[in-house]
């Protein structure tokens, strides 16, 4: 009985983590549109920023763009950081702090920061996991079809497996997330970035993209838990 109480509750707790995950990501969209009209003391976009920086700091990177809004990263596999169109050419506070943020990660491979080759290692399995998904349920439903065989806990054990990854790569992404703000503020502070209105902004803009993070760890570790009490409940039951 307890274990079902525990799949039930775990429910409300998803709703409440998707709750938190779109107030932070409102925050993160309010902060962008607020400080990308208001102009950065550096007289430089966020394309020349980066050009900027990574001449600065020897980071043999490629410096490209890529379509829609916040969608800039920075793809250590093929060493390219990726600006989105609404950054690229801006000169804006929040061109500025993004980029800025982006190049940590830069920085961060550079070094070899031991949090970034972990999730890189854990996103990889993570996404090889959920490939086995589909293939999984298919499988669960032709044994229950076929040879009249319950595919319910098969399928129980799989979203289990895919969830704890999901939970494990949230995880290790937090710290990776976290030093790039902080190496973005000192980047953009040792450049002069140092107004109230700029280090109040960089810091709400940087600090909420970091909740997104945040909110998705707690989603995905929601989601783990209503998966694991449901196995637990059915486990116990037989």
């Amino acid at each position: 009985m307890g274990y079902y109480i525990g799949y039930i509750v775990s429910g409300f707790a998803i709703i409440i983590a998707i709750i938190i995950a779109l107030v932070a990501q409102g925050k993160v969209s309010s902060a962008f549109n607020k400080y990308k009209d208001v102009s950065s003391s550096l007289d430089m976009t966020g394309a020349q920023l980066a050009e900027m920086l990574a001449q600065q700091y020897g980071v043999n990177i490629k410096i490209g763009s890529c379509r829609g809004t916040l969608s800039d990263h920075y793809n250590s596999r093929t060493k390219t950081l990726n600006i989105s169109q609404a950054n690229y050419n801006s000169k804006s506070l929040a061109a500025h702090a993004i980029v800025a943020h982006e190049f940590g990660h830069a920085l961060q491979d550079k070094e070899n920061y031991l949090a970034l080759k972990l999730r890189q290692v854990v996103v990889t399995a993570c996404n090889f996991v959920s490939t086995l998904l589909i293939p999984m349920v298919v499988i669960g439903l032709i044994m229950n079809l076929v040879f009249f065989m319950t595919a319910g806990s098969i399928l129980i054990y799989v979203y289990v497996g895919i969830y704890a990854v999901s939970v494990l790569a949230s995880l290790v992404t937090l710290p990776v997330e976290y030093n790039a703000s902080a190496r973005a503020k000192k980047l953009l502070y040792e450049m002069g970035c140092v107004s109230q209105e700029e280090v109040e902004g960089t810091d709400r803009l940087l600090n909420a993209a970091a909740m997104t993070y945040v909110a998705s760890l707690l989603v995905s570790l929601a989601y783990f838990l209503r998966m694991l009490f449901l196995l637990l409940a059915i486990t116990k039951d037989r």
